[in-house]
C-alpha cells in the first residue's frame, strides 16, 4: 500500500502543501473543478470535483486506485472544511467533526454559537429578506457590514454607512449567496489582525498574529478589500494573549478542538471580538509562504503530519527566526491593460521576497469588487515595522497599469 494525502482545492495558494506532501514522502491526491488549476502540476492523481460540493467529491474518490492507503485530508486558503471533514470521515483520518465544519462554514450558524457561550464578536442581525435588512438598519447605528452567511474571499461584501441603497446593497449581497441568508454585522472601527493557531493535545496554540492593512478602503467602498498586511503583528503580550483565548473559547463553542484554526479578530478598545473563523489555514499566502519568510515556521508541514495522524510538538511550531514581512496587492483601474511598468526594477530590489502580477497585457481589469479581482501581490522582507512597510510602500508605487 502507498501513503497518500487527498488535498482540497488546487489553487496557486495549494501549490506549497502538494510540493511538502512530496517531500514528506506521500502520493498527493488532488481535487479541483478547474482541469488547468496551477497546483495539479504537482499532483500525482488529480480529481475533478468541486471543492464546495460534498457529494461531487465523495463520487470522485472512488476513482482512488486500491493499492492507495489515503492516511489524511486537508487544504489551504480554501473554504471546503465540510468537504475536508466529509472525506475525512469516510477515510477515518484525523478531522473535526462533520458538525464543527458546518458551524465554521456557515457564518450565521457561527454567530449563534458565539452567542450562546458569550464569545465576545460583533453585534450582529441575520437577514432573510429586505424587509429585515430596512427594519434592523432602524435598529442598529451605522457604519454596519452586509456579507452573506455562506460567502468566502470577500465577494458579496459591502460596507454599510446609511440607508441611502439598501435595497441595491441587498441584491448584491444576495446574489453572491447560495442560501440568500444574509449576515449584518457592526462595523468595529480597529486594529485587524489574522491569526493562525492549531489545536496540539487538545490545547490552542496561537501560532503567528498578523496585522491586516486596509488603508484603502475609502477607495474601494462601499466593497471591503484587504490590501495586504504585515508579519508579526505590532500587538504584543497581554493582548496576544487575550486574542488566544478569545480563539480557543470561540473554537470550542463551534465544536472544534483539533487542527488548524484561522481568526479574523477586531481590536475594540484594546480588547479582541472575533469577527468569524475558519476550521483551515489562512490564504492569501499567509500560511503557505509568510510564515516561513518571516518567523521560520512552517505550519503547512505540521498540519499535512496532524492530518496523515502524526504527533505535533509545540517547538515545532515557534519562530526560529524574526524578520517583518509586508505585503501589498494591486488595485488598477478597471478597463484593458495595456501594459505594466516597474516589475523588473521591483524584482532586482533583493528587499523584495516575491513578486506576483496577475494580469498582463490585453487581459480585462474588473472593478474591485473581491479578493480575487485583485492583480497582483507584492511581499517584502525587513529588519523593523517601519523599514518593511517603507520597502513595501515604495515597490507597491514603482508597479504601474496602463488601462485604457
Amino acid at each position: 500500500m502507498t501513503d497518500s494525502l487527498i488535498i482540497i482545492g488546487a489553487s496557486r495558494e495549494q501549490v506549497r502543501a502538494y510540493t511538502v506532501a512530496k517531500e514528506l514522502g506521500l502520493y498527493v491526491i488532488g481535487t479541483d473543478m478547474d482541469a488547468n488549476a496551477p497546483a495539479f502540476s504537482f499532483a500525482d492523481l488529480k480529481l475533478l470535483a468541486s471543492t464546495r460540493d460534498i457529494q461531487e467529491t465523495l463520487a470522485s474518490i472512488q476513482e482512488i486506485p486500491s493499492h492507495l492507503k489515503v492516511k489524511g485530508v486537508m487544504t489551504i486558503g480554501n473554504d471546503a472544511a465540510k468537504t475536508v471533514s466529509a472525506v475525512a470521515e469516510y477515510f477515518k483520518t484525523p478531522c473535526i467533526s462533520l458538525k464543527a465544519a458546518i458551524n465554521a462554514s456557515d457564518k450565521s450558524l457561527m454567530k449563534s454559537c458565539f452567542r450562546s457561550a458569550e464569545v465576545p464578536t460583533p453585534e450582529y442581525k441575520i437577514v432573510n429578506s429586505i424587509k429585515d435588512l430596512h427594519e434592523y438598519c432602524a435598529q442598529m447605528s451605522f457604519p454596519l457590514v452586509l456579507k452573506p452567511s455562506d460567502g468566502r474571499g470577500s465577494r458579496g461584501v459591502l460596507f454599510i454607512d446609511d440607508a441611502t441603497d439598501l435595497n441595491d446593497a441587498y441584491e448584491y449581497s444576495i446574489q453572491n449567496s447560495v442560501t440568500k441568508i444574509l449576515l449584518l454585522e457592526k462595523f468595529i472601527d480597529g486594529d485587524q489582525l489574522s491569526v493562525e493557531g492549531i489545536f496540539l493535545n487538545n490545547k490552542y496554540m496561537g501560532v503567528a498574529f498578523a496585522d491586516r492593512n486596509y488603508s484603502r478602503l475609502s477607495e474601494t467602498k462601499p466593497f471591503i478589500i484587504e490590501d495586504g498586511g504585515v508579519i508579526p503583528s505590532k500587538h504584543t503580550g497581554i493582548i496576544l494573549q487575550d486574542i488566544n483565548l478569545c480563539i480557543e473559547k470561540a473554537s470550542r463553542s463551534l465544536g472544534i478542538s483539533e487542527g488548524p484554526v484561522k481568526a479574523d479578530i477586531v481590536l475594540n478598545n484594546g480588547k479582541p471580538m472575533i469577527i468569524e473563523l475558519a476550521a483551515r489555514l489562512s490564504g492569501n499566502y499567509l500560511a503557505s509562504h509568510h510564515l516561513r519568510w518571516a518567523l521560520g515556521i512552517d505550519i503547512v508541514k505540521a498540519v499535512i503530519k496532524y492530518s496523515i495522524g502524526n504527533v505535533i510538538h509545540e517547538d515545532d511550531l515557534l519562530p526560529t527566526k524574526k524578520k517583518y514581512l509586508a505585503a501589498r496587492y494591486f488595485f488598477p483601474e478597471p478597463g484593458v491593460i495595456q501594459s505594466i511598468e516597474g516589475v523588473e526594477e521591483v524584482e532586482s530590489d533583493s528587499r523584495v521576497k516575491k513578486l506576483e502580477i496577475y494580469r498582463k497585457p490585453g487581459d480585462v481589469q474588473q472593478k474591485i469588487e473581491a479578493n480575487i479581482h485583485r492583480a497582483g501581490i507584492v511581499r517584502c522582507l525587513g529588519d523593523s515595522l517601519e523599514e518593511v512597510t517603507e520597502i513595501v510602500e515604495t515597490a507597491t508605487k514603482k508597479i504601474i497599469f496602463n488601462v485604457s
